[in-house]
């Protein structure tokens, strides 16, 4: 019976592509989940023709991967491309959903976030939908935050989406300080940024260039890729541990900020990269007071928003390519 999707995904971090084969029946059922790294380059790479044959053949590679014994029960598969800039009005995603139908003589839903734009959204964030449809209960009232490279929350009332946003940086400041050091891609464990100790003049200057932006919002990483730029002298002359530590701090007022704004909701449920990141997780529980989870119980956080994409493409919300 043909009731199986492929979600994959690669967020603004660019760190690896994610993808997961789930079927939707009788609720959410994982399969089968995989990774794979991108070639050298590609995580900062601005070259649109690379990023586009990229994120093109290391999805139909994941996709073969995934789908080896069970390709006659697979509906569909859900490819959000990679995102090169994205606002209100318009979203550009490198990735042809058409050469990976050719090639894998599968369906392929795409075009997520225009889809979303035209029907009135902003295209971003678009889990909330997932959120819902795997977290929320009657009787409740909970948070949920992806970190990524950038975070977003979604607040949950009952079997409700009170309020979903992007809402400030989340690994992507600490990723590119690790880069710009030339320690890696990221900072495992956050153990560098526990070494280090907040600047406060270093964070109050970031947090009043972004404090002006708005609920609900999507943020585009060039946001605070160019926050990075524009205080290149503010950051001269300082270690990374003291760099990742403020940065750490940035992301954890952020969070704070936007669930205080939702009420200090008493559940806050987290996954994401970030999610994995002990010394930032440790500063979240130290700054909110709630009943701080994870959703590792239903599904590894590595892979939620690849099944969040298999999920929109099993409610055929994007443009079908076949």
């Amino acid at each position: 019976m043909k009731n199986l999707y492929v979600g994959l995904m690669s967020g603004t971090s660019r760190d690896s592509l994610d993808g997961c084969l789930v079927s939707f029946e009788n609720g959410l059922n994982v399969l089968s989940c995989k990774t794979l790294n991108f070639s050298e380059g590609y995580q900062t790479s601005e070259d649109q023709a690379f990023i586009s044959k990229e994120i093109t053949d290391k999805s139909i590679e994941l996709v073969n991967k995934l789908v080896e014994t069970e390709r006659q029960n697979v509906v569909a598969i859900a490819f959000p491309g990679q995102t090169i800039s994205h606002n209100d009005d318009f979203s550009l995603q490198a990735g042809s959903p058409e050469i990976i139908a050719k090639q894998t003589k599968i369906p392929v839903y795409s075009d997520f976030r225009n889809f979303d734009i035209a029907k009135g959204g902003k295209g971003a964030p678009l889990i909330p939908a997932f959120h819902k449809y795997l977290l929320s209960e009657k009787g409740t009232e909970k948070l949920v935050l992806n970190i990524g490279g950038i975070c977003n929350g979604t607040y949950l009332k009952d079997e409700n989406i009170i309020h979903s946003s992007d809402i400030g940086p989340g690994n992507c400041l600490l990723d590119a300080t690790m880069r710009n050091f030339n320690l890696g891609k990221f900072d495992l464990d956050g153990s560098l940024a526990s070494k280090g100790n907040v600047d406060s003049f270093l964070l109050e200057e970031f947090l009043s260039q972004i404090d002006s932006l708005p609920y609900p919002r999507a943020d585009d990483l060039s946001v605070y890729m160019n926050l990075l730029e524009k205080n290149k002298k503010s950051l001269d002359g300082k270690t990374p541990e003291e760099i990742l530590c403020t940065f750490t701090e940035l992301t954890v007022k952020k969070i704070q900020e936007y669930f205080n704004f939702c009420g200090a909701p008493e559940k806050v449920i987290f996954h994401g990269g970030g999610a994995e990141n002990k010394y930032l997780m440790h500063r979240i529980k130290e700054t909110i007071k709630a009943d701080i989870s994870t959703i590792d119980n239903l599904i590894s956080s590595k892979y939620v928003e690849s099944a969040a994409f298999a999920y929109l493409a099993f409610k055929e919300r994007a443009v079908l390519f076949k």
